[in-house]
């Protein structure tokens, strides 16, 4: 995958690359509470909604919740 079309999973310590369309690789993304998952696809709204207030906030609480299950199952 090119530059443009892929980024690192955000996920902490992850090194996988996700395509553009994705926000975290799929292991990481199913660790998102369904609520969160569901926020972000609300917020995307098949693109209408992309860069809204409310997409980013939901991204940032997916990437958020992902981290902090990574963080708790680091410490054991």
């Amino acid at each position: 995958m090119s530059g443009t079309t892929a980024h690192d999973c955000p996920a902490t310590n992850c090194t996988r690359r996700v395509g553009r369309g994705m926000l975290l690789c799929r292991p990481h993304w199913f660790m998102v509470p369904k609520t969160l998952r569901d926020a972000v696809w609300d917020g995307w709204a098949g693109g209408l909604g992309a860069g809204s207030p409310e997409h980013r906030d939901a991204i940032l609480a997916a990437v958020k919740a992902v981290n902090a299950k990574l963080a708790e199952a680091s410490r054991g």
